[in-house]
């Protein structure tokens, strides 16, 4: 280490910092942050990944079909449902690929919501963001607690309140790779020096590897 860090009495943005600041200083590696997430984007995609995959392990949406665990479509495609936060736009498509359009509390004739359409559009929102695990990847929600149309009641993203961080994947193997070859440890070991750990390492059904929070 190019200095000695103390975590003691360091609040989770200045352990990130100093570990970053640490591995371009020691190793030449700049690992890439996540930056800049909102509630309206945190919410985004945790619909989305509600609707698409829920990879949480007890934690379902409101509305499911039976022997399901995602947001079912009959719920999804309601038009009387009144959306918190995120736009049904944002996600509904019809069979053309065109946002549908209300009529009242109906949809309009032609314009109606199609399932494939909308999972290949929503499937493409997750991939677009940098979703981790090809798009699969659990995202907290925005909300707490969450809302229409997932409504699983699950708290608000530690992202959004400053105390976590998604780490560029890429980086951290490079990183890992520099540390094994200057016989320092792991990278787990590396990133303990900075009172920092990544809790969903070996999350059971979406695990993630780029995801650190402060060590309790």
């Amino acid at each position: 280490m190019a200095s000695i860090f103390d975590p003691k009495g360091k609040n989770f943005s200045q352990r990130i910092n100093a570990f970053l600041d640490d591995a371009k200083a020691t190793y030449g590696i700049t690992v890439g942050k996540d930056s800049g997430r909102t509630v309206d984007w945190q919410q985004k995609h945790h619909v989305a990944h509600m609707f698409l995959y829920n990879s949480y392990k007890s934690t379902k949406p409101a509305k499911v079909d039976i022997g399901k665990r995602t947001i079912s479509w009959s719920h999804f495609s309601d038009p009387k449902v009144i959306w918190a936060t995120v736009k049904f736009s944002d996600f509904l498509r019809t069979a053309k690929n065109s946002v549908p359009v209300k009529d009242g509390t109906k949809w309009k004739v032609g314009f109606e919501p199609d399932q494939k359409a909308t999972e290949k559009h929503v499937k493409s929102l997750q991939t677009t963001a940098g979703i981790g695990n090809s798009g699969k990847a659990m995202v907290s929600s925005g909300l707490k607690p969450c809302g229409q149309p997932c409504k699983c009641g699950a708290g608000r993203s530690k992202h959004l309140d400053g105390i976590a961080s998604d780490l560029n994947s890429g980086n951290l193997a490079t990183l890992s790779a520099k540390l094994t070859a200057a016989k320092a440890g792991t990278l787990d070991n590396y990133l303990a020096q900075f009172g920092l750990y990544r809790p969903l390492l070996n999350h059971p059904t979406s695990p993630e590897k780029w995801h650190v929070e402060a060590k309790p």
